[in-house]
């Protein structure tokens, strides 16, 4: 009896621990501004991959912000350009395996970020659905129409993201 209770204090230490007791969604965190952190809920998320094996996940939604009663446009592009693997290559987050485009569009607005950073994937190419986690990534304003507000400024972005594998789906959600 004593080695089972052992048994299962120890299982529930490694899960505390372990990456799927860590899950978070998806968040964009202001860096030097007291806001409140961001969490997007898409409501599409597709992947598709290029000959290269460059990977491409797009995310969309379509809110209206509470403050402006405007429709909201997010697009989020994530490229992941090489695949971290174990023993093979750095799992290092310092390291950058991913670029990334956030687009946020209203009636009379538009801007864009854009970033790098780390991304993880469970699964392989071409899998019905696709996890990942970006480990940490910048976002910074890029690019803005002229009537567009910067509310983030210079961002983090970071969390747990899962899309389905779907080429034409994915190309018709990008921007």
């Amino acid at each position: 009896m004593k080695h089972a209770t052992i048994a299962i204090l120890f299982l529930l230490l490694a899960a505390a621990f372990s990456g799927c007791a860590a899950y978070r969604p998806l968040q964009i965190e202001p860096v030097g501004k007291k806001v409140t952190v961001i969490v997007p809920k898409f409501t599409s998320s597709y992947y598709y991959y290029d000959r290269d094996k460059n990977l491409y996940f797009v995310m969309r939604s379509q809110t209206t912000d509470a403050a402006t009663k405007k429709t909201v446009d997010q697009v989020l592009t994530v490229r992941i350009f090489w695949r971290p693997v174990g023993g093979k290559t750095s799992l290092n987050i310092t390291s950058l395996n991913a670029t990334y485009r956030y687009v946020l569009m209203t009636p009379d607005s538009v801007g864009m970020y854009e970033g790098a950073g780390f991304v993880r994937l469970w699964g392989k190419n071409g899998k019905p659905k696709l996890q990942a986690r970006l480990m940490d990534g910048d976002l910074r304003l890029t690019q803005a129409s002229a009537n567009f507000v910067d509310t983030l400024g210079r961002a983090h972005i970071r969390g747990n993201f899962t899309a389905i594998y779907d080429d034409a789906r994915a190309f018709e959600q990008c921007v």
